[in-house]
């Protein structure tokens, strides 16, 4: 699983995730980003192109750095300053408390092994008056697509390197001490809906 885990995959999600559909949709996720900015599961980076001009760096946090060249060439180019961190978000975040005024997670959620610990850190670290800007994909309201993400997402833990398909995603950031002010469901246009179903929204600390 090494080469697949650490070369293959990074390909598929890069490709997978970097087409215009996306790209609209993170951009829309992020519109309200500002200021200082921490972003778990920063990956290749496919985020930098899409922050608006309010933001003035950013700490992308990730357990593991892949793709290094192409991820240089988009930090390069990003109008802000950028820093990465090489950690998984679930252990304690190496800043201060309220030290950001932005936290953003987009398709990573699904992944992070131990959410609840995960979104506890991203709480504290957020200011009192910031916002946690999420973009992910998860459980879906309708109970056969649901019963299907159930049976299908021991395969899908196993082929997409940790992504679960069927993490209620809203109740899983109210239940770590955020309040959702903010939050659009819908399902990607061309995409099976056990693996399109999108929570999109923003929270503040409750």
């Amino acid at each position: 699983m090494g080469i697949y885990r650490d070369h293959i995959f990074p390909r598929l999600m890069d490709g997978g995730l970097s087409g215009p559909q996306h790209r609209t949709f993170r951009e829309r996720a992020l519109v309200r980003a500002s200021g200082r900015v921490l972003e778990i599961g920063f990956g290749t980076g496919l985020n930098l192109a899409c922050y608006p001009p309010g933001v003035r760096s950013l700490v992308g946090l990730d357990p593991a750095l892949m793709l290094e060249k192409r991820v240089a060439g988009r930090i390069a180019r990003a109008p802000f300053t950028v820093e990465r961190v090489a950690q998984d978000a679930a252990d304690a975040l190496p800043f201060d408390d309220e030290s950001f005024d932005t936290v953003v997670s987009t398709w990573t959620l699904c992944s992070v092994d131990r959410i609840r610990a995960a979104l506890v850190h991203l709480r504290r670290v957020l200011k009192n008056d910031g916002l946690f800007l999420f973009l992910e994909h998860g459980r879906s309201d309708r109970t056969l697509a649901a019963s299907m993400q159930d049976a299908v997402n021991p395969f899908q833990n196993v082929v997409a390197c940790g992504c679960n398909l069927n993490r209620k995603i809203d109740q899983e950031i109210q239940d770590a001490g955020f309040k959702i002010v903010e939050l659009e469901r819908f399902k990607v246009a061309g995409v099976p809906r056990i693996f399109g179903e999108v929570y999109e929204g923003a929270a503040t600390r409750a």
